[in-house]
């Protein structure tokens, strides 16, 4: 069970960050390719990019930990 839940809390954690990171790198790539007029790429670059970053950062936080965390071996009862 404390498998699960801090699998629950590190996807949580992976979209509040994979949110706010590919948020901003699709702001300043947008801004540089279409120029900043009025902030409309930036602005494009956040509204494509939280929704995304948040579900990747969700997937990838929870994947890590259920695949890559093995709890401690229960030592023998003698």
């Amino acid at each position: 069970m404390g498998r699960v839940l801090l699998a629950i809390a590190a996807a949580l954690l992976g979209a509040v960050v994979g949110a706010g990171l590919l948020a901003m790198a699709l702001a300043i790539i947008f801004t540089a390719v279409w120029g900043g007029f009025e902030g409309s790429a930036a602005m494009g670059g956040v509204t494509v990019g939280l929704p995304l970053g948040a579900i990747a950062g969700f997937v990838i936080g929870g994947w890590l930990v259920l695949h890559f965390w093995k709890p401690a071996p229960k030592p023998p009862v003698s």
